[in-house]
């Protein structure tokens, strides 16, 4: 339990009003989401600064705000409430949460990678939960204040599980500082975010940065099969997972389908509700579950029950035996590849509607291709491209390109009007294509 005597000793703030024992809980980033006794940090984004919002929070029953000190404040009514003032509020979260952690008795466990960071993270988060109270990151939140945020939501819970993202170098590097892991996980290195970073080195240099939090007698858990993860040597301790290469903990009698079968050592009949490329979230967990001391019924549990993911490949049934797979949450080369793989374990007419990949910089004709030569070779039957770039992959694919589209909200009644009983749709593109709404809107009609 914090207190604002804590946010005092512990981050470079002051106090403008109220008590020191007063006690900090739901801390808040987002003035509409304020409840009673909310704490609100006021936080400078890109476009505004949500010290700004100091009357809503208050109005909407906040006790505790942490503001900016550059703006003037009128607290008139509000003289009840505690103030504290800094130079920079992310900071004063970030550091607080580094000190909530430095409380925190538990293992930590943290992943990254360029695909699949969410999915390995529900799926160790399922196996722990067999035997402990796990806090989680909720969906992507796995950023600069999104880590913050999960560790100060910490009550009494055993186990966190958190997600680090990043866009450039030293992002991982800070969220590592924080959390200082005693299990990190890095699941791939991909093309995401190549075009602020350059290379899959620079990449490879970023996620690394995960162990920069860690002391050296923690574990390091990496894929074996990614090319670049499979010769790095960190002054650390690695366990390697792998299907292709040997590697320190293997899956077996793989069997792959809608639904995909097989072993991890001594633990037969695992399943997984997706292609072959989950077994790797199935291996993460099952050697996470194993350094915690899980039994083997427990783990097989944990992997086999794992839902659905939101917008990853989940499945949804629409009126006349249509399947609709929702992958919009973003894209990657990678991602697209597995996703293409999967649509084409059906036997139904396949539709794929692809958005563009964002963020690839000066890559984004290139990948574009590849992913059209992707199309070329697979047995997809319909292709609907939205946006600027992916008409490349259509002009590349025109024996099965049907339509083209700049915005997916022209692209929806025309997607509707072109889906017949019995057909297969999968939706895919990166998260500022939008496609989640023709989901939705498929959903609702």
């Amino acid at each position: 339990m914090l207190t604002i005597n804590d946010i005092l000793k512990n981050t470079d703030s002051k106090l403008l009003n109220g008590n020191v024992n007063t006690i900090v809980e739901d801390i808040i980033i987002n003035s509409t989401q304020v409840k009673n006794n909310s704490c609100f940090f006021g936080i400078k984004g890109n476009n505004t600064d949500g010290s700004l919002y100091y009357k809503e929070a208050l109005e909407k029953g906040a006790n505790v705000l942490v503001l900016s000190k550059e703006y003037e404040y009128n607290f008139k009514g509000y003289e009840d409430r505690v103030v504290i003032i800094t130079k920079d509020t992310t900071k004063v979260l970030q550091d607080l949460a580094k000190y909530k952690r430095s409380l925190f008795k538990g293992p930590v466990i943290a992943i990254t990678g360029s695909v699949g960071k969410t999915s390995t993270k529900e799926m160790i988060a399922s196996v722990l939960s067999q035997n402990y109270k796990v806090l989680k990151t909720e969906g992507n939140n796995n950023s600069q204040l999104g880590l913050p945020l999960t560790i100060l939501r910490q009550k009494d819970e055993e186990v966190m599980v958190l997600e680090m993202g990043m866009s450039d170098l030293n992002h991982i590097h800070n969220l590592s500082l924080i959390a200082k892991p005693d299990i990190a996980v890095i699941t791939n290195i991909g093309n995401s975010h190549i075009k602020y970073l350059k290379t899959k080195e620079n990449i490879l240099k970023a996620k690394l940065e995960i162990i920069d939090g860690m002391n050296n007698d923690k574990t390091l858990i990496i894929n074996n099969d990614d090319i670049y993860l499979k010769d790095i040597n960190p002054d650390i301790n690695i366990i390697t997972i792998g299907i292709n290469n040997k590697s320190n903990i293997m899956a077996s009698n793989i069997k792959e389908n809608i639904k995909t079968t097989f072993s991890i050592s001594d633990i037969d009949n695992l399943k997984v509700n997706g292609p072959k490329n989950l077994i790797y979230n199935a291996l993460f967990a099952y050697t996470v579950g194993k350094r915690l001391g899980l039994s083997r019924s427990m783990i097989k549990k944990g992997i086999n029950e794992t839902n659905n993911i939101k917008h990853r490949l989940e499945l949804i049934k629409l009126n006349n035996n249509i399947v609709l797979i929702d992958d919009t949450y973003n894209a990657s080369y990678e991602s697209i590849k597995l996703a293409i793989n999967y649509l084409s374990k059906y036997s139904n007419r396949k539709i794929l509607v692809l958005g563009d990949i964002l963020e690839l910089g000066k890559e984004t004709k290139r990948i574009h291709k590849k992913v059209a030569e992707l199309i070329k070779s697979s047995n997809i039957d319909v292709l609907i491209t939205i946006g600027k770039h992916s008409k490349i992959i259509g002009k590349l694919n025109k024996d099965i390109w049907l339509k083209h589209f700049r915005k997916e909200e022209k692209a929806r009644e025309y997607i509707k009007s072109n889906i017949k009983e019995n057909d297969v749709i999968l939706l895919k593109g990166s998260n500022g294509m939008n496609l989640v709404n023709i989901v939705k809107f498929l959903k609702d009609e």
